[in-house]
């Protein structure tokens, strides 16, 4: 089934309303009873409280082929998650899997280290497989009746360490400050990719500190020396990116010291980004983008079996002139062929 996660709009509020009751008079109430079902299902009624929830969540879709609603999920910024249902003619089919994996991933690139649900009867064989520990059975009130659910909790992995044939991929700590000032200074590093060379290595310990804390971006360290050397980092549509992404996207961003161009160091970093982002974190596509006349960035990316999209003139780099930028892509289907391919 193919299926694409988007974030929710206002618009798709009579759709997700009709889903919510739809599925737990039709699922669901094969595990409560028909006065349970009708009590819980009549909790969806209240339009604007769902007009609410769409704004102020972090709500997410799923649609099929047609562009049909089969699915929901929504979390809060603390990473609690209040609903999740399919429609009652996709259970089974990957739809569940693929808003979890969204939501989860969207918890992880907030600095979220654990998810909570107080999960339904049914769901709770779906949810034990997906790693979550219940604590408590419990009785929760839907609309006038209390109905049987669990309260589960999972831990999120927070501290990845990945590795290739000459890297490591690890966590920027506060004591890299001089080697990151030592290539990061170098004017033809930053500048071409829209960010100001590094001035000092006090100014070095600081990106460490606010930019390079972002759950997904790694020091590219040099197995035989121990030295990181670069940055590579996975960035989602709500933090720091240049791509316009749908939910369960992201974009791919890297550098490497001036030293190092040329040795498929990159490449290499990029390859292992790309089986976090697509094995790991399951997402959908991935993107990068570069600046007009920056071939070693787009060679990267040929390299690493991205295909151009599109390309957005007169953008606003983060230096605050106005440049053109070209996007490339990789969807999870064309990742997958490429590691099939590559493994023959």
């Amino acid at each position: 089934m193919d299926i694409t996660c988007r974030r929710a709009s206002l618009a798709d509020v009579e759709e997700i309303k009709s889903l919510f009751a739809d599925t737990i008079m039709n699922v669901n109430i094969a595990d409560y009873s028909p006065e349970e079902a009708a009590d819980w299902a009549s909790c969806g009624e209240r339009k604007v409280g769902w007009s609410e929830l769409v704004s102020q969540l972090y709500f997410i879709v799923a649609t099929d082929g047609d562009g049909r609603i089969v699915g929901f999920a929504a979390m809060t910024d603390d990473g609690y998650l209040d609903y999740m249902f399919v429609h009652k003619d996709c259970q089974g089919c990957g739809v569940a899997s693929s808003l979890l994996s969204v939501v989860e991933t969207h918890a992880r690139s907030r600095g979220i280290t654990e998810v909570t649900s107080d999960v339904s009867v049914t769901a709770l064989p779906f949810f034990r497989h997906r790693g979550y520990v219940v604590e408590k059975e419990q009785k929760a009130r839907a609309c006038k009746l209390y109905l049987t659910n669990y309260k589960m909790r999972k831990q999120l992995e927070t501290s990845v360490c990945l590795s290739t044939a000459r890297l490591v991929l690890r966590r920027w700590r506060e004591d890299d400050a001089v080697a990151l000032y030592k290539y990061a200074s170098h004017p033809d590093v930053g500048p071409i990719a829209g960010w100001p060379p590094h001035t000092s290595v006090e100014h070095s310990r600081e990106i460490i500190r606010t930019v390079f804390a972002a759950p997904e971006t790694y020091a590219v360290v040099l197995k035989e020396t121990g030295e990181p050397v670069g940055s590579v980092g996975i960035m989602f549509a709500d933090g720091m990116h240049s791509a316009a992404m749908k939910a369960g996207e992201a974009e791919i961003g890297y550098w490497i010291g001036v030293p190092y161009w040329g040795q498929g160091l990159i490449p290499e970093a990029v390859d292992c980004l790309l089986h976090r982002c697509f094995a790991d974190l399951n997402l959908s596509a991935v993107w990068c983008g570069y600046y007009d006349g920056n071939r070693q960035s787009r060679r990267v990316m040929e390299k690493c079996g991205f295909k151009f999209h599109h390309t957005e003139p007169e953008k606003m780099s983060p230096l605050g002139d106005m440049r053109t930028e070209h996007f490339m892509r990789m969807t999870r289907d064309e990742w997958k062929c490429r590691v099939a391919v590559n493994d023959k």
